[in-house]
């Protein structure tokens, strides 16, 4: 069973999605717990975009403690996204190369598959034209029950 794998439109819906939703987070938490620094959601919008993107212009920078936790956890998520959307990229690239060679491996099975039916007829037909040749022959040189057939010089 295959897994199904995150398209491109998935991977950059999903770190969109994220990443707004982070940065709206961080803009009301951050004004909330500085309201006398970003006295509007606007200017906590700026500083969480600035902040997640690891811009960071500095003229907006929280002072408290609780400010810098959303600081620093809107720059571990902006890290977090890029790198996301750098292995989404890299993913994409191999799993066009495996798709190929899966394609090659499944054409080469089936290949194979087809040989060895007509190997097996072939034997067949030889084990059944054997059977039939013996037919006339003593007991103890017919084939084993078994369906294996015993090697003997040819005369």
């Amino acid at each position: 069973m295959r897994r199904r794998r995150l398209s491109w439109l998935d991977a950059l819906l999903l770190v969109g999605f994220t990443t707004g939703s982070v940065v709206l987070l961080g803009a009301v938490l951050v004004r909330w717990v500085e309201p006398d620094r970003y006295p509007d959601l606007g200017s906590g919008l700026w500083w969480a975009i600035t902040t997640i993107t690891t811009v960071g212009y500095g003229d907006l920078v929280p002072a408290t403690t609780p400010g810098r936790l959303v600081a620093a956890a809107l720059m571990i998520v902006g890290i977090g996204c890029f790198a996301f959307l750098t292995a989404v990229a890299a993913s994409a690239i191999v799993v066009e190369d495996l798709a190929e060679e899966e394609r090659e491996l499944e054409r080469e099975s089936s290949e194979i598959l087809g040989e060895v039916r007509r190997v097996a007829a072939r034997l067949d037909h030889i084990e059944q034209a054997l059977t039939e040749a013996r037919a006339g022959e003593p007991a103890t040189t017919r084939p084993a029950p078994s369906g294996r057939i015993r090697s003997r010089p040819l005369q």
